[in-house]
């Protein structure tokens, strides 16, 4: 076997065991997520110094296998608790908790840092701050300082459902159209009547629930 076939081969053997690992394995990056990762790519790229191709995509096999097995033991507490942790808490009411700063092994700077790109350069104004055992700082902001919302402000707005892709970079999304339940002559009708082409489409969606279709066009926007 070639090097060129087993870098083709081992290429989409690869991105099949992170598709097997699951989105989460990407998303998240828990410990048991990076550990698996770090070993897929030392396993995925043996066969390239060496013989042992056969070896590696069992072994790929058994890794899919084991990081699936993890990823079902975290639905239970003991083994979410084991595998990923818990959350810490680093600041409460305001004050910057030191000894749980220092367990996490994370200096103030780099908490101010990542509080001030969520958008809180003041302590004083975060009720909460705890660092999730997939390495994100959550905030929970004062009572006074959380951001208002349509509730709040008590207004009424319609539910336009979610804006789903039926046409991107001039290409009908034909998978999408049956979702909404319509036709691709529905939607070249549409464009026929605002006399557009294709082909000038960038980019148009129509809303899940009101129907309506909304058009982008490679010159200007039209509804």
């Amino acid at each position: 076997m070639t090097l060129f076939i087993k870098i083709i081969t081992l290429y989409i053997v690869t991105i099949a065991v992170m598709r097997l690992m699951g989105k989460s394995t990407i998303v998240q990056m828990t410990p048991y997520d990076l550990v698996a990762i770090i070993i897929v790519g030392t396993i995925a790229s043996e066969p390239l110094i060496s013989t042992e191709f056969l070896p590696t995509v069992l072994a790929l096999a058994f890794l899919v296998t084991a990081h699936i097995l993890f990823s079902k033991l975290t639905l239970w507490q003991w083994g979410n608790r084991f595998l990923l942790g818990e959350p810490t808490l680093l600041i409460k009411n305001g004050k910057i908790i030191e000894d749980n700063i220092e367990k996490s092994k994370l200096s103030i700077a780099q908490l101010l840092s990542i509080l001030r790109t969520k958008g809180y350069p003041k302590v004083d104004d975060i009720d909460y701050a705890l660092l999730e055992p997939i390495g994100e700082v959550s905030v929970i902001p004062k009572p006074e300082n959380t951001p208002v919302t349509v509730q709040h402000l008590e207004i009424s707005i319609d539910d336009e459902g979610l804006p789903i892709s039926v046409i991107i970079d001039g290409k009908i999304q034909e998978r999408n159209l049956i979702l909404l339940g319509k036709s691709k002559e529905w939607l070249l009708e549409h464009l026929r009547n605002q006399d557009l082409n294709l082909k000038d489409i960038i980019y148009a969606y129509v809303n899940e629930k009101t129907k309506k279709l909304k058009i982008n066009s490679r010159t200007n926007e039209k509804v």
